[in-house]
């Protein structure tokens, strides 16, 4: 049997994918190595993000759907919500910075992603799609005229097209030679622990805190969970030589948080291994597109994988009827992900707090805009800009008083100078 669209990975890219093409007629069959699409077992922060054309869209929910403002989809969630309003960056003395909307709608809102999976699987079988969880994809091949896929115990099934979202550390694409261009930056270990009983835990915020006092080797994120209102959800980055179980038990016992931990206890934790590969600026090649973090700079959120899966099935159904439906995507996904862009690391880096700056440097910065609300935003890139920016309008201050971390800023930031 020979299937229009075969597509690889049930996660919110791949679902939405499969949906999309059996809508527009497409003969689809999505393949997933798990059993069961619910609960979320691997470690995600499982929320959707409020801001403006962020990761492909503009997401809101409304009436118990998810409505994308930008690609014009919906999906129906009415599981549970937990809106965040406030962000704090927090220095290594406790100085908040504050991000919020003039407004107070949220920065985030938790949802039960695992719920959200499930509904998509129902959705799709609806619409004729032909769910093969628990299936281990093997061999890949395109020969031109169509794709094979290998299967379970010699199985093999054709189709004219493939999409991969089997997600962050995807291999497939390297099987294909898709991934030769890419370059590892790193593999990051990320626990995520639900804490209950965590002293002064504010149930509506999103808070990260910078420095090595912390005793964190990335910044250390607290924030809410869906399992309780007294319950947070503690995400701890660490590598190979820093696991994340070390570090976390040193941030709770000597950390400046862990008088914080006294009372606390783990309800439970969740974990994952994250390769950061740089980006995958076209991601097609012959009869196959990949989509989704399977393409990204680690990751595209759950909204940018709702997206992509939209438009990838869109481009297959445009690739089948005789247009560039691919190069239409190609160029969507490199103009709507910051990540694509030629200097994203260079920004990233120099906007980066930790460990650049000293504990004493970051204290000194945060207390130069202590008083000050920054815009609401979620965006990785948004956030140190706007951080920046407030700062830097203490120019002439920095220079008097500080003129060594004056220096400091301007020689190792050079992305930076353009503020100034």
């Amino acid at each position: 049997m020979m299937y229009d669209v075969a597509i690889i990975g049930a996660g919110p890219a791949g679902l939405m994918a499969a949906r999309t093409a059996a809508q527009r007629g497409l003969k689809t069959i999505l393949f997933e190595k798990k059993k069961h699409l619910s609960p979320i077992t691997r470690a995600c922060c499982e929320q959707i993000i409020m801001d403006e054309h962020f990761q492909g869209d503009t997401i809101r929910l409304r009436d118990a759907t998810i409505v994308s403002l930008n690609n014009g989809f919906s999906v129906a969630y009415d599981g549970p919500a937990v809106p965040i309003a406030d962000k704090y960056f927090v220095s290594p003395s406790g100085i908040k910075v504050h991000f919020a909307y003039s407004d107070r709608h949220p920065i985030v809102i938790k949802i039960d992603k695992g719920m959200l999976l499930q509904t998509l699987a129902e959705e799709c079988s609806a619409a004729g799609v032909t769910l093969r969880l628990g299936t281990i994809v093997g061999a890949v091949s395109d020969t031109g005229d169509c794709v094979r896929i290998g299967v379970g115990d010699g199985e093999t099934i054709a189709c004219r097209k493939v999409i991969i979202a089997e997600g962050v550390n995807a291999r497939i694409a390297g099987r294909l030679g898709m991934n030769r261009e890419r370059t590892c930056l790193t593999a990051a270990l990320c626990v995520i622990y639900f804490i209950q009983g965590i002293d002064g835990y504010q149930c509506g915020e999103l808070t990260t805190y910078f420095g090595r006092s912390y005793c964190a080797l990335a910044p250390l994120t607290i924030t809410a969970s869906l399992d309780d209102p007294s319950v947070a959800c503690c995400v701890v980055i660490g590598n190979s030589s820093h696991p994340p179980e070390k570090l976390f038990s040193e941030i709770t016992t000597k950390g400046t948080l862990a008088p914080r931990f006294a009372r606390a206890s783990v309800v439970r934790k969740t974990a994952c291994a994250a390769r950061a590969d740089t980006p995958l600026r076209c991601p097609s090649k012959g009869n196959v597109l990949v989509i989704g973090d399977a393409a990204a700079y680690v990751e595209v959120e759950m909204q940018g994988a709702l997206a992509c899966g939209y438009r990838a099935g869109n481009a297959v159904a445009e690739e089948l009827d005789g247009s560039q439906g691919f190069a239409a995507y190609t160029q969507w996904w490199q103009e709507s992900f910051e990540f694509n862009g030629d200097d994203f690391l260079q920004v990233a880096r120099g906007f980066a707090l930790v460990p650049t700056y000293t504990d004493a440097e970051l204290d000194y910065l945060f207390g130069l805009i202590a008083d000050q609300t920054l815009e609401g935003t979620y965006n990785q890139y948004k956030s140190p800009r706007l951080l920046w920016d407030a700062i830097l309008k203490h120019q002439q201050t920095l220079e008097r008083d500080q003129p060594e971390l004056y220096q400091k800023i301007t020689t190792l930031n050079p992305s930076l100078t353009d503020m100034l």
